[in-house]
């Protein structure tokens, strides 16, 4: 059973610009965009963790981004949500230039440390396998150590405490993250935007859609005020 929307007004990027590569969306929170895929940076005590790391193409533009958010604070951390070419793509480059650890579900981190996804797409009709075929070249990302393995029910000594949710359904090892008294969720490609509304992921490309849809439904539960997705961001 599908969970319903709150009755309260849900505006994808409310008060964001498209087309600004870096906006703030709470004090210490940034999101970086290039071509609607987001990573979202956290900066305390001199100290930058990044949610994600978006395509290798666009590496030069997170790199950019890091510099300009905060010019004494270092990349200290990237958490990785799954393991998909637009969500590690820029980790090696990332690694390479400020040396820092990546952190990943064991399922997830087995995939990153083959530069592989951690699930088969399932393309359903001729159409699905001609746009993976044209797409996935894009998606390609370069195999990069994961030192640390965090798991469902860890809290991160970052904002004050931030949960490690499991989310798993698009991928089997997804994670979510979030920080109840700020309540903001960082939720990778577990909500995904459909009908201009939080949903859960479905489609060729998610690896269980109950599972997405009850990972969806703890979600919401928790009634996140900021959900900060992979590919959208919505102000509840």
């Amino acid at each position: 059973m599908e969970l319903p929307i709150p009755l309260l007004a849900i505006t994808p990027i409310n008060g964001l610009n498209y087309n600004s590569a870096m906006q703030q969306i709470i004090p210490g929170v940034f999101m970086h965009s290039s071509a609607s895929i987001y990573q979202y940076l956290i900066v305390e005590n001199g100290q930058i963790t990044l949610i994600d790391t978006g395509l290798p193409i666009f590496w030069r533009s997170l790199i950019r981004t890091i510099t300009n958010v905060n010019h004494q604070a270092v990349l200290n951390l990237i958490l990785i949500t799954h393991a998909d070419g637009d969500h590690y793509g820029s980790a090696k480059q990332l690694v390479g230039t400020y040396h820092c650890p990546v952190a990943a579900s064991a399922l997830e981190a087995a995939a990153i440390r083959s530069g592989r996804m951690s699930r088969e797409l399932k393309p359903r009709n001729a159409f699905d396998r001609l746009l993976f075929s044209v797409a996935l070249p894009l998606f390609t990302a370069a195999a990069v150590p994961v030192e640390q393995i965090i798991e469902p029910g860890q809290r991160l000594p970052l904002l004050g405490g931030l949960q490690v949710l499991d989310s798993a359904g698009h991928t089997p090892g997804h994670l979510s993250f979030y920080q109840s008294e700020r309540q903001i969720l960082f939720a990778g490609d577990s909500i995904i935007k459909r009908h201009n509304a939080p949903s859960p992921a479905h489609g060729p490309n998610c690896w269980d859609e109950v599972r997405a849809r009850e990972a969806f439904e703890r979600q919401m539960a928790l009634k996140p005020r900021h959900i900060c997705g992979g590919h959208s961001y919505f102000r509840i």
